[in-house]
């Protein structure tokens, strides 16, 4: 777990900058409101002079507004700071769920595990881990958990976790705004690379201004009617909205400038800081590499981003042709498709690495992977569960696990997969050590009734089995079934599952079931485990949540219900 030795200085950083705010604003009204006298005496006075000092003072706003942005800038940067530390405690305190991003949108409902694991949705491992804002983050942490990875995000996310500088880079992420996980990257990258094709209709707008050039000069020098400009004014205006139209103009160009924004800010971040991983030096190569074409798309977006201003469209148009300079630079500027696809890969690996980071930044216990032929785990634990009771355990064929109602079976088959999922995709562990190999995951923990679609319980755990039957025979695969076959009666349900035992087995598959049916436990080639309660002197129940050899000796299905009072 990472000591938080900064975040002090951080506070006391952010107290300094706001007093020097508050003299900053107070600057900026005064200087703001001499100003407007000034203009205003100007209008009615007939010494030039107050034109020059309202000319000085709006030029002085300026500058004050423009050398004093970097105060509030470093303010945002160091606010962002405490919240990231406030997200830790909160994620180290059991109350995740109220981090608002839980990646609903993101799960394939028709794929058993993303929901029996709760990899996604309210109370669900991205919820916990996640601290990518950008959509192409956020999918890779989507991928990587539901595919495995073949990038070791461990070895940045392991040096990452004893590294301060985390919170840094991670308050730089947060950022984006909300908008970074909406918008069409695609869109972007095609329009960026994309020439507008010339049209000699273009000319036309070129030719009225050339034309209101000449025309401003003769009358300057008194040979024509300076009036007729007006004339010119507005057929530039018009040439520009006729003859210039096209969908490039059509970008929300100031959510993307935005967007650009706080790409540079994260180059700027991860260029300056420093972390000894050889992917963390990959990503800084990658996103430094694309310095020039996010500077090049930034001023593309601004310059697009004017035009979204009426006023600034308007004058700009009429005097300036302004749209036809924009597509003059956009076609001398479009050719970085690939670098912001660069970018936006190298950005998302890094959000993926500061995600997994996030299981030591706030556990004691942590761990990468280790390669070998079955599972092997020591001390895991689930990282959802506030207090959860570590266990070990060795898995190399099948278990049969029986224990007493809420006793902790179908938590410990969680955690299994959930550190299963961790190691396939690479990241850090909640574990003090953890072995295995690249296993796809196949689970039926919450296979129950869909009245909506007019399935029963046992025909939902049949679609799940076909569903393991199927990758069973592909190769190696981690099972974990919860209570198998209770929806249907207990004697066919036992013949069923001794046969679905024997199939795992006879494809060596490495499964763990959990069932009140203690006949199987005698099923061919298993090994029992089990949880158990106990009971204290005033006859109250007590679990230790602790994994055990052998099959279970104790019920406790009646006793809850006299506890309950619903029998005696």
């Amino acid at each position: 777990m990472l000591e938080f030795k900064l975040e002090d200085a951080v506070k006391e950083e952010i107290n300094k900058l706001e007093k020097q705010s508050k003299i900053i604003s107070f600057i900026r009204t005064v200087v703001a409101i001499a100003a407007i006298v000034f203009i205003i005496v100007a209008l009615s006075a007939t010494d030039y002079i107050y034109y020059i000092v309202a000319g000085v003072l709006v030029l002085l706003f300026m500058a004050v507004v423009i050398f004093t942005a970097p105060v509030y800038r470093r303010l945002a940067k160091n606010k962002a700071k405490i919240a990231c530390y406030d997200k830790h405690r909160k994620r180290r305190n059991g109350k995740y769920n109220s981090f608002l991003d839980n990646g609903y949108e993101l799960m394939n409902k028709k794929n058993y595990k993303e929901s029996d694991l709760d990899l996604f949705g309210k109370h669900s491992l991205f919820q916990y881990l996640n601290s990518g804002r950008t959509k192409p983050g956020r999918e890779a942490l989507q991928d990587a958990l539901v595919n495995g990875s073949d990038i070791n995000y461990g070895e940045l996310a392991y040096k990452l976790a004893e590294n301060e500088e985390a919170i840094n880079l991670e308050a730089t992420i947060q950022g984006f705004d909300g908008n970074a996980k909406s918008l069409d990257y695609e869109a972007l990258v095609s329009t960026m690379g994309t020439r507008i094709p010339f049209k000699i209709t273009y000319l036309l707008p070129l030719l009225s201004f050339i034309g209101m050039i000449v025309y401003g000069i003769l009358s300057i020098a008194g040979i024509v009617n300076p009036y007729l400009l007006i004339v010119f004014l507005i057929v530039n205006f018009m040439f520009c909205k006729i003859f210039l139209g096209n969908e490039v103009f059509s970008l929300n160009s100031n959510a993307y400038s935005d967007l650009m924004d706080n790409y540079q800010d994260i180059i700027k971040t991860v260029e300056n800081t420093d972390i000894d991983s050889e992917l963390y030096k990959e990503i800084k190569k990658e996103m430094l590499d694309t310095i020039p074409a996010v500077k090049s798309t930034r001023g593309i977006l601004g310059l697009l981003a004017f035009r979204n201003n009426f006023i600034f469209n308007l004058f700009s148009n009429l005097i300036l042709i302004f749209d036809f300079w924009t597509i003059l630079i956009y076609n001398f500027k479009t050719k970085e498709q690939k670098e912001l696809i660069n970018l936006f890969k190298a950005t998302g690996k890094l959000e993926v690495a500061l995600s997994f980071a996030n299981i030591g930044i706030d556990n004691e216990n942590y761990c990468i992977g280790d390669e070998a032929d079955n599972i092997s785990g020591n001390l895991m634990y689930h990282p959802l569960v506030k207090d959860c009771i570590a266990n070990s355990f060795n898995l190399d064929g099948g278990v049969i696990l029986t224990g007493s109602n809420m006793s902790g079976k179908t938590t410990f088959m969680r955690t299994i997969g959930i550190c299963q999922t961790l190691y396939n995709a690479k990241a850090l562990i909640p574990a003090k050590s953890y072995s295995s190999c690249k296993l796809p995951i196949h689970t039926s923990l919450r296979a129950n009734d869909m009245l909506s679609e007019g399935v029963s319980t046992f025909y939902a755990e049949i679609l799940r089995m076909q569903e393991i039957n199927k990758a069973i025979k592909d190769g190696k695969c981690l099972i974990l079934i919860d209570e198998i076959f209770k929806g249907t009666n207990a004697t066919e349900r036992i013949l069923a599952s001794n046969k679905v035992i024997d199939k795992l087995n006879d494809y060596n598959q490495l499964f763990i079931i959990s069932t009140h049916d203690y006949e199987l436990c005698d099923a061919n080639n298993i090994t029992n485990y089990h949880f158990e309660e106990g009971y204290t002197e005033d006859n109250k129940i007590t679990f230790d949540y602790t994994i055990k050899s052998g099959k279970s000796q104790t019920k406790n299905a009646i006793y809850l219900l006299k506890m309950a009072n619903i029998i005696e």
